[in-house]
């Protein structure tokens, strides 16, 4: 697996890596819907593709905040998978991708245990082994979450996360700085407006959902995150929900990819764990450029995360079938 990018001319530093991708168009890989219960009166859909010929396994995506099955690096990795002839599952975390009625509390960094019980649907489903569990940024930290308690018990074969924010205390005092303001008000925005949807369908304890009166994700995570996720505040939601503590534990082969320049997850916040992570067989690839999962490159498929990530999941898993 090349572990550097070689990025677009048209799409240099950090914030432009970040921002044009996810502006940029992506195709649809399609995909049939799949309801997957993670808890009582909980479930979650899977959008579930298959390439035309003999499945060599399954690669299961998980997005990040305030995201769905239809984010960009969502589609645009599951066509690179279907592409290598892999069964592509696009999973939404509860309460997203127009789900809100499917689900009885809000969506946590700390529910990884969720992806565990989709991978047993996939079971169901009939989809080819192995299993690849790979997050994009929450999503990543929930993939990591899960593989490091999970141990030797993890149900997929092989991890990924994607500019995962292992330490979410580190990182949202990253996304807090002035310089971040654009992604701060956008995360803001998207979360009130899915509380608001969720209210059309069931309750939710809690003030209005007005960007302007909650001013800041942590303190939506005060009103709302932690409580629905049993938690007392926002600072102990960071610290329950964090990766990081536990990628020591993680017993499969696993890959934490994250770009120097990313402007929310500092490279410094993998710092406390890399050790014991490293121990445990995870590898850290931290390419120069690509901001926060957009690693626009000059080469096609345009998408270089997703070469690195399949290139490392097949490196790991054996060639299976073609």
């Amino acid at each position: 697996m090349s572990s550097s990018l070689r990025p677009a001319w048209w799409v240099p530093g950090g914030h432009a890596q970040t921002i044009v991708p996810f502006l940029l168009p992506a195709n649809d890989p399609g995909g049939v819907p799949v309801d997957v219960e993670v808890e009582p009166g909980t479930r979650v859909r899977v959008r579930l593709a298959r390439p035309p010929r003999a499945a060599r396994g399954t690669v299961l995506l998980l997005h990040g905040l305030d995201g769905s099955s239809e984010s960009r690096y969502m589609r645009r990795t599951a066509r690179q998978a279907l592409d290598r002839g892999w069964i592509a599952a696009r999973m939404n975390l509860r309460n997203c991708g127009g789900t809100e009625a499917l689900s009885r509390t809000l969506y946590n960094a700390g529910q990884g245990a969720d992806a565990e019980a989709v991978l047993a649907a996939l079971t169901r489903e009939g989809c080819a082994r192995p299993y690849a569990l790979v997050g994009f940024s929450l999503g990543g930290n929930m993939a990591l979450g899960y593989a490091g308690s999970a141990g030797a018990a993890c149900a997929a074969d092989a991890v990924v996360g994607v500019n995962p924010p292992v330490d979410l205390a580190a990182c949202i005092g990253s996304l807090e700085r002035p310089g971040n303001l654009l992604y701060h008000l956008y995360f803001l925005h998207g979360l009130c407006a899915q509380i608001r949807r969720i209210r059309k369908v069931r309750e939710v304890p809690g003030p209005a959902a007005i960007p302007g009166r909650i001013r800041s994700v942590r303190r939506f995570d005060d009103l709302f995150t932690a409580p629905a996720g049993g938690f007392r505040d926002a600072a102990e939601y960071y610290a329950a929900a964090s990766a990081g503590p536990g990628l020591g534990g993680i017993r499969r082969p696993a890959l934490v990819l994250a770009a120097a320049d990313d402007p929310m997850v500092p490279l410094a916040s993998f710092t406390a764990w890399r050790h014991a992570a490293e121990s445990a067989g995870v590898r850290f690839v931290h390419p120069s450029t690509g901001g926060h999962v957009g690693y626009w490159g000059a080469g096609r498929p345009r998408f270089w995360a997703a070469v690195a990530v399949l290139d490392f999941v097949e490196s790991v898993l054996g060639p299976n079938r073609a």
